[in-house]
């Protein structure tokens, strides 16, 4: 049967105290160097509970909401409340946000790496490395010895000695702590409703140590069902995008047709309609300079746009104008360009709106500038 194990670290090179939790029940507490490997080998998880004293537990105001960018931004939000360079401390976040608020626990990168090659040369790799005065329930304090653990609330952790505890109570309404022989099945006994912030986060993470056990096969099912899910989208996507664009030019010609005939009632292929009005634009020697030219000059160029789509086209006045919708000026003023170097013709930005993240913008093909 699989079980949990909660190893207590006590210092480089110091004994162990660990014991096994299954069903909730914790077993007896064990002191040697390390487990036997075939106990590490049964064990579902491994947590490990590192002295509190070298873990500064604190609350911080993030305005992201999900955990991925809250770390980002927790680095710099904890600069102010730590003493050390931000760069030479690990800050670990909580699975998630009460409030607005993340728990967050910062610990030297050095202590963090000394403790994992400790661990390491043990033999044990942990899923999980825990404050032990954060394994506490709220409001709760042990004492064990000459240390005293106080959880009190669900930010603040905090560890230290005897007479240390005596300064900080003088005066405090802290509540007193209780004594115990063993620390770590009290903390086994808490540890499931205390959320203790995992330390082991981004680089620190280490490779699962059943991460063997999943078979290749499986994890090559699971990519090719992904990429077979992701070309089903992108096809989607990319026909939507298409037909987006064809929709648009299609509005555009049939704009322009009736601009040039005005008396036309219907226009259900506007393609075609505008290739024959061409022809017979052409035969009369005036096909140069009409709308309907300028806009099946200029389709091609419209056509290859993946971010910026045409939403009406207007000719007057010798010149043709096209109503673009572009994710910023810069996008807009490459359509520009791109169009003047295939019309060889003047294109100029005739307005440009900020409409909801993207830009509404104008652009004269031909006539006077």
């Amino acid at each position: 049967m699989r079980y949990g194990l909660l190893i207590r670290w006590c210092g480089t090179g110091e004994p162990l105290e660990w014991l096994r939790v299954e069903d909730g029940r914790a077993g007896f507490v064990q002191r040697e160097r390390a487990p036997a490997a075939t106990v590490l080998a049964k064990a579902a998880s491994i947590a490990v509970l590192v002295p509190a004293e070298d873990v500064l537990s604190i609350g911080l105001d993030l305005p992201a909401r999900k955990p991925d960018a809250a770390r980002k931004a927790a680095a710099f939000a904890a600069e102010e409340q730590v003493a050390a360079p931000i760069e030479s401390v690990q800050v670990a976040l909580a699975a998630a946000a009460s409030d607005g608020r993340w728990s967050c626990a910062v610990i030297s990168r050095s202590k963090l790496a000394a403790i994992q090659s400790d661990l390491a040369q043990r033999g044990i790799v942990a899923d999980a490395l825990h404050a032990d005065a954060a394994c506490l329930a709220v409001g709760r304090a042990l004492r064990s010895g000459d240390r005293v653990l106080l959880r009190l609330d669900r930010e603040r952790a905090i560890a230290c000695d005897v007479a240390l505890w005596s300064r900080v109570n003088k005066g405090a309404d802290l509540v007193a702590p209780e004594t115990v022989d063993e620390l770590l099945p009290e903390l086994a006994r808490d540890v499931s409703v205390a959320m203790p912030i995992n330390l082991l986060q981004g680089e620190f993470i280490g490779r699962h140590r059943g991460a063997g056990a999943l078979r290749w096969w499986a994890w090559a099912a699971m990519f090719a069902v992904a990429a077979i899910i992701l070309q089903t989208l992108w096809m989607q996507l990319d026909s939507w995008r298409l037909q987006q664009r064809v929709d648009a030019l299609n509005s555009a010609m049939v704009l322009v047709y009736r601009e040039r005939f005005p008396d036309a009632q219907r226009v259900p292929n506007p393609r075609l309609m505008l290739e024959n009005a061409l022809k017979q634009a052409g035969a009369g020697g005036v096909a140069s300079d009409t709308g309907l030219s300028l806009l099946a000059r200029a389709a091609p160029v419209l056509g290859n746009q993946t971010q910026s789509q045409l939403s009406g086209a207007e000719y007057r006045g010798g010149s043709l104008e096209l109503r673009i919708n572009a994710p910023d000026i810069g996008a807009l003023d490459a359509l520009r360009e791109s169009l003047a170097s295939a019309l060889g013709l003047a294109v100029t930005l005739e307005s440009a709106t900020a409409d909801q993240g993207r830009i509404d913008g104008r652009l004269r093909i031909g006539g006077a500038r």
